[in-house]
């Protein structure tokens, strides 16, 4: 059980917490005054952009209105048509009032001559009035080539004690004399149109030109006439970094925003100090901070009183403690591993000797956890090699058995190799007690003593009497299944020298080196025994059902085995050669004596000893022989393909009205000895033996030379040709490109060539056989199935595959109009076909009613021995010239 936790160590955790808490307090309220300050920063900034934006537009509207009422004094006054003594004052100042009314920022309005005479004004006095210009303004007006707005410094009105700004441009007279208009404007005005009400703390609002000169300034600026403020825009802005450039009133920390206007270089800016800006902020940097100190001071007493909670309960845990001290030191003082549980089935108490057992669960298991939870916790260690609905099962069928308790212990294999005995007794108020008892060294114990009774010591082989055992199960198990088996023994030739020259230790390891390669030539479900010495047997397991092919297979498995033990061993420093003789007999069939088969099969490898060694052997005569045929045969085929034996004979396919459509190119074996053989002789072999991959591909490029050869001759040029593919040559991976290869390189035309799939090759894999027919069909290529109606499931694919033709079975062909469900097979095959828009031909026509049942039921294309059997190609197309001249 998990000890008590040091209260020393949990008061320590305490604080340890609570000094994190309260760090992580303070950081957060750092952060969140950092980011208050930033936020309010970055509010200024957005308010000072804004003002300026909505001042520029504000103020260009109304020196713009103010520009158009100068500049319309000329036409009011007919000034461009006149002289400067032709201007009735009188009535030239009654218009000036009139047109001074309509701009409210506008007090005063005035034309004056080039020496600063009053030729005509707004104010009541008339011509009289005197406009007070500021020292050198009317002449500036003057000095500019074109007529455009200009701006005085700011002076204070006469009339008025105020400060003004004068707006004044020059007009032209008829006789070229230039006379200035002048308006005079408060600055008062034209401040309440720059602040446009706006609220902002400590704002700072100038108008100035681009030197500095200072015209108006909200709050007003009046200890200096015409003061200059220094720096210029242009440069506070470009060399100062935000918050840091100086405000142009009182030269504070601030942020200076500015923008220039339509006239005469003037400049809008607005100040606003960084004080006044985090006014609001140090308002709440001080609440934060107040919160902080007071989570701080909440978190600390809650650390006290922790502390407090932890010393009574490490009281009341070491009462506890003692109380069960005798308890625990009766449970650790058990060998088995021990877990209680309540009728609950929590649980309650375990020992060390349970985690020991299942070290997977150490520091998992707490009191009052489900048994299920500490189960699934271990299932993965318990239950190899199963997934997770597998596991669930398993934890659910512990959990079933667990409502029976077993009287009778149970064992369980875990990962780590140990086996688990398990005992379950349940307890007076319902709860379980479960022992566990580690009996892995038991359980190797007895594994050791049974493998040294049936397995040899020296290569882990099996041993005579575990292969004894497996052959009469063997032999069962065939007689049953009617499938035959094979035995193999196996003796090392010359072996009693080796042990002589170089000792029993070289020995022993050629015969390690042996089994290592045994095993290696064989399926896993076969058996590689070692009977003693230098003797083995091999054991093969349901080869065939048919008697023929299980000696064939077992021919090239001994075979490999001698190819193998012929490659040299390396035993130690000394390299050696070894041969070995092997004797092989069938077994299956009939209940035969294991004791019998092995005599069999000694008794052939015995015959090998006397023949000359590193060979094989079959027990029985005649088997030996047809193995050896078969054997010659291969190797026939194989010399044949190199000697180019094999000819291309075609046999014509018909047309309902009489003419040759095309043929089927079908292998013949020219054999120097032998004649000509037909492929039913040796097509079983290729097949087998793999030949029939290069054999095809012979057939295929042969076909396409001829198509390419007819080509250019009217006779032929339209002739198919058909060609047969195996299924081991379809499904060669290469198979599209080397058709693809073959057509480019003899120069035939895709769509003569058609190659033909039996139904079965055709279901086997339809996935494979549907890319690879498309593949070819986009070049071409026609394909037909042959047999067709022989398979299982001919509608279930048919639709699915890209064909062009099927071909009916002969073997339905021949019984036409003898068994009525051939009959029916046919008719029913050429509907299908007509309605799938394919071509059927039929195979093996030989009688002239079977031809006319055919095409009395739609079949318009055909091909058997009543119209032409297979020939070779010069009497094909002898046959086609002849059929021409009789048309």
């Amino acid at each position: 059980m998990k000890e008590p936790s040091n209260p020393a160590r949990v008061k320590a955790s305490i604080w340890y917490g609570v000094i994190f808490f309260v760090a992580a307090v303070v950081l957060v309220a750092i952060a969140l005054v950092w980011n208050t300050r930033k936020v309010a920063l970055n509010e200024g900034e957005d308010q000072a952009t804004r003002f300026v934006a909505g001042a520029e537009a504000a103020l260009n509207r109304a020196l713009l209105s103010v520009d158009v009422l100068l500049a319309s004094l000329d036409e009011l006054l007919d000034l461009s048509s006149s002289m400067a003594t032709w201007v009735d004052t009188k009535t030239a100042s009654q218009r000036l009032r009139g047109s001074a009314r309509q701009n409210l920022m506008v007090r005063d309005v005035a034309v004056l001559d080039s020496t600063g005479k009053t030729l005509a004004s707004s104010d009541p006095g008339g011509g009289a009035h005197t406009v007070h210009l500021p020292a050198g303004f009317l002449d500036s007006v003057l000095a500019q080539p074109l007529s455009t707005l200009t701006v005085s410094a700011p002076v204070v009105s006469f009339a008025s004690s105020e400060r003004v700004l004068f707006f004044a441009r020059h007009l032209r007279m008829v006789d070229g004399t230039r006379v200035v208009a002048v308006a005079e404007l408060p600055v008062v005005a034209l401040s309440a149109v720059l602040v446009q009400g706006v609220d902002i703390s400590g704002l700072q609002v100038t108008l100035e030109r681009a030197d500095g000169q200072l015209l108006l300034s909200v709050p007003a600026r009046e200890d200096l006439a015409t003061p200059t403020l220094t720096p210029p825009l242009d440069e506070v802005t470009g060399t100062n970094e935000q918050w840091q450039a100086p405000a142009r009133l009182t030269g504070e920390a601030a942020l200076v925003v500015y923008r220039p206007i339509l006239y005469q270089d003037l400049r809008i800016s607005a100040s606003i100090p960084r004080q006044a800006t985090l006014a609001a902020w140090r308002e709440q940097r001080d609440a934060i901070g107040l919160t902080a100190l007071l989570f701080v001071a909440m978190l600390v007493a809650a650390g006290w009183l922790a502390q407090r909670y932890v010393d009574q309960l490490s009281q009341a845990r070491l009462a506890i403690a003692r109380s069960k001290a005798t308890l625990d030191q009766a449970l650790e003082s058990m060998v088995s591993g021990f877990l209680l549980l309540d009728n609950q089935n929590r649980v309650v108490q375990w020992n060390s000797h349970f985690e020991e057992i299942f070290p997977w669960l150490k520091g998992l298991v707490r009191p009052q956890m489900s048994f299920r939870d500490v189960i699934e916790r271990g299932a993965t260690y318990q239950v190899p090699r199963m997934d997770e609905a597998d596991i669930a099962r398993w934890v659910q069928q512990r959990l079933d058995k667990q409502k029976k308790p077993q009287v009778e212990p149970q064992e369980q294999v875990f990962n780590n190799g140990h086996t688990i005995q398990i005992t379950e007794r349940a307890t007076p108020d319902g709860g379980l007690v479960i022992s566990y008892n580690d009996v892995t060294a038991w359980r190797q114990a007895s594994a050791e003593i049974e493998n040294l009774a049936f397995y040899d010591p020296l290569t882990n082989l099996p041993n005579r009497r575990l292969l004894m055992d497996r052959m009469q199960q063997a032999i069962a198990a065939s007689v049953r299944s009617g499938q035959y088996g094979a035995l193999l023994f196996l003796d090392l030739d010359h072996f009693k020298t080796l042990n002589d020259t170089r000792g029993h230790e070289v020995g022993d390891m050629l015969l390690r080196q042996v089994a290592q390669r045994l095993t290696t030539c064989v399926r896993r479900e076969d058996t590689v025994a070692r009977l003693g010495g230098d003797e083995f047997v091999v054991m093969l397991h349901e080869l065939s059902t048919q008697r023929e092919e299980a000696a064939a297979y077992t021919r090239r498995v001994g075979e490999k085995i001698l190819r193998k033990l012929n490659v040299p061993y390396t035993l130690g420093e000394y390299v050696h050669h070894s041969t070995s003789s092997i004797g092989a007999t069938l077994m299956g069939g009939t209940m035969q004596s294991s004791i019998e088969l092995l005599k069999q099969a000694d008794i052939a490898m015995y015959q090998v000893k006397s023949q000359g060694r590193n060979a094989l052997c079959f027990f029985d005569p005649q088997m030996q022989i047809a193995i050896s045929l078969r054997a010659q045969l291969e190797v026939d085929l194989q010399a044949a393909l190199a000697a180019r034996q094999f000819v291309l004979h075609y046999q014509p396919q018909f047309h309902l009205d009489g003419h040759i459509v095309g043929a089927e190119g079908l292998i013949r074996w020219q054999h120097p000895e032998r004649g000509l053989v037909a492929p039913g002789e040796f097509i079983g072999v290729a097949e087998e033996s793999g030949l029939i991959v290069p054999m095809g591909h012979w057939v295929l490029r042969t076909a396409c030379a001829q198509l390419a050869a007819w080509q250019g001759d009217a006779r032929y040029e339209h002739l198919q040709l058909s060609v047969n593919v195996s299924a081991r040559q379809f499904r060669q991976r290469d198979f599209v490109a080397r058709v693809i290869e073959v057509l480019r390189e003899t120069g035939a035309r895709p769509h003569l060539l058609k190659l033909e799939l039996t139904e079965s090759l055709v279901l086997d894999n339809v996935d494979d056989t549907i890319a690879k027919i498309s593949l070819l069909k986009t070049k071409g290529v026609r394909f037909s199935v042959d047999d067709f109606g022989t398979g299982y499931s001919s509608l279930a694919y048919l639709t699915r595959l890209p064909l062009d033709q099927l071909k009916i079975d002969q073997s339905f062909v021949r019984n036409l109009g003898v068994r009525h469900t051939d009959d029916v097979i046919v008719q029913t095959i050429l509907g299908m076909a007509k309605n799938l828009e394919l071509d059927v031909i039929a195979e093996g026509v030989e009688t002239q009613m079977q031809r006319d049942f055919l095409a009395r039921h739609g079949c318009v294309l055909f091909q058997g021995y009543l119209l032409g059997r297979p020939t070779p190609v010069a009497q094909l197309e002898t046959l086609i010239a002849t059929i021409g001249q009789a048309a």
